[in-house]
């Protein structure tokens, strides 16, 4: 269950992402907004990496980027996703 909740969160902070970079982002609510918007979902990818690695076994990572590398070192996430995970975890 936990893991569809986070699929559904990082859905709908990404839906709201999406609808507000279409607004003018020079407004300071506006901005901060969206900024929370992607703050949450690169939380849920997190949470839902720690969930898999977990369940998979995949091994004990100490970073969140150290989830996100033994998933790709598992051919669970491909290299492009992959990279732009780590740019997103780097910026977060």
């Amino acid at each position: 269950m936990k893991l569809l909740e986070n699929i559904l969160r990082f859905e709908n902070h990404f839906k709201n992402a999406k609808k507000l970079n279409k607004k003018d982002i020079s407004d300071y609510l506006v901005y901060n907004t969206l900024a929370m918007e992607c703050f949450q979902t690169v939380n849920a990818i997190i949470e839902i990496g720690e969930y898999i690695v977990t369940k998979k076994r995949l091994g004990f990572p100490s970073t969140y980027r150290e989830i996100f590398e033994l998933l790709h070192q598992n051919q669970m996430m491909a290299e492009e996703v992959f990279n732009a995970t780590k740019r997103l975890i780097f910026l977060s």
